[in-house]
């Protein structure tokens, strides 16, 4: 007796370590009350359902769809989370605008894909936990936030920044137990000194801030707290001198 399996894709999530942009091949725990995932063998997180789409995994050609059952692309905007069974990335909420555009064109002069491409995944940035090892060359800063009464202010965002034009060098967010690594790839090691022959170590400036968070639950999606101002009090007064490879250690409160 012959079963056959019948499957739509409706989009594809790839998952991206925020700090080395690298793909993430672990394989991860993925969730949703309104879609369904499957895991092909390129790692990516793959969307056979959704809630709003059911017309779409019915038919093989979308425009034989009628009027009534066609959707605007990126009209439907489902939520997920996903965790890492192994502890190295911290879980995450996520959001997915569907449906994708199936449109099999490419935009010239880059033979691009269109905004919202079916044929293009989805990056969604994870970022990694306290135990997470950093890589050889990369400074570190890691915090210790702390709310009222010394209890941990879980899913605290920490962002260090650069003091003139506000560039964000790297993103921690603090654990249950309010702990936060931010890892910063790339920092010069060594530049020219005052002479052609004299060469002298790279000390970048930046400063530390503390974004609390603004949603309760255990989960959030971390990138909605990237680009929020931090208050005066949540900015440390005491600059940082970055060294790569160094380590640095701070305290949230700050004082004063």
């Amino acid at each position: 007796m012959k079963e056959l399996l019948d499957d739509r894709v409706l989009g594809a999530i790839r998952w991206i370590d925020a700090v080395s942009l690298a793909p993430i091949p672990l394989p991860l725990v993925v969730s949703s009350q309104h879609l369904r995932f499957i895991r092909n063998l390129s790692g990516l997180t793959v969307v056979t359902k959704a809630d709003g789409l059911e017309a779409y995994t019915r038919t093989f050609n979308l425009d034989e769809l009628p009027p009534g059952q066609q959707v605007a692309v990126a009209s439907l905007v489902h939520e997920g989370q996903v965790e890492d069974p192994s502890g190295t990335y911290l879980p995450a909420k996520f959001t997915l605008p569907l449906p994708r555009n199936p449109s099999p064109e490419v935009l010239p002069p880059d033979n691009r894909r269109p905004a919202n491409s079916l044929f293009t995944p989805v990056d969604v940035p994870l970022l990694p936990s306290p135990k997470a090892r950093a890589a050889a060359g990369w400074a570190q800063v890691r915090v210790l936030i702390l709310g009222a009464d010394d209890v941990p202010m879980r899913n605290a965002l920490a962002r260090v920044v650069t003091p003139g034009d506000h560039t964000i060098l790297g993103c921690g967010l603090a654990d249950a137990r309010g702990e936060a690594v931010v890892f910063m790839p790339g920092l010069k090691l060594f530049g020219p000194g005052a002479t052609a022959e004299e060469v002298v170590s790279v000390v970048t400036e930046a400063r530390l801030e503390i974004v609390p968070p603004t949603d309760a639950s255990a989960i959030i999606d971390w990138t909605a707290l990237r680009d929020k101002a931090a208050k005066p009090a949540d900015i440390d007064p005491v600059p940082l001198q970055l060294r790569a490879g160094r380590t640095y250690s701070r305290v949230y409160p700050f004082p004063p």
